[in-house]
């Protein structure tokens, strides 16, 4: 990725180059906020305006993909090649997932759009992604054994609850004079 920002054009900095090898090595697709927790201690100087304006320009110059995946702030994604994103729904996580190139007869894009583009006639295709929403590895493992462990621990707090509200031999005991 150095080689690309250089032949970029674009200034190498000892915050950028920092920031670069930083994300060219994280797998996770890292948020700006994420990159400035992780290189401040190395670099107290930099600010997070430093690390976000670094990654709108290398997103700018087509070295990285600044992704929209799920609410809160955008992860950044330097591979550049087609690829497909696996999401967790509970921690978030983001995976790259390998897509299968076009087809070697598809030369021009109208000939690679999906069927449901009919719908918007002369729409130019510019890439195609898939996003595959679920659990990764870890929370599903969490997530085994009835109904996982969020439920159970709702359920543990709701008993918590019910033995505050009703202490033992509370129930369906009756006020004096009441019939």
């Amino acid at each position: 990725m150095l080689a690309c920002v250089r032949a970029s054009g674009l200034k190498l900095t000892p915050q950028r180059l920092a920031i670069v090898r930083e994300l060219a090595a994280d797998p996770t697709h890292p948020t700006a906020q994420e990159l400035f927790e992780r290189l401040r201690p190395a670099l107290p100087t930099m600010s997070f305006a430093t690390v976000y304006n670094t990654l709108d320009a290398l997103a700018s110059a087509g070295l990285c993909a600044a992704l929209s995946l799920s609410p809160g702030a955008s992860r950044f994604d330097p591979n550049m090649a087609a690829h497909h994103h696996a999401v967790c729904d509970r921690c978030g996580l983001v995976r790259d997932v390998p897509c299968e190139p076009p087809a070697p007869s598809a030369e021009r894009s109208d000939e690679i759009a999906p069927a449901p583009l009919a719908a918007a006639p002369g729409f130019e295709v510019r890439a195609v992604e898939r996003i595959y929403r679920g659990l990764c590895a870890a929370c599903a493992k969490g997530a085994r054994g009835g109904e996982g462990a969020r439920g159970k621990a709702r359920d543990a707090g709701r008993s918590a609850a019910n033995s505050r509200l009703h202490p033992a031999g509370a129930r369906g005991a009756r006020r004096p004079g009441r019939v």
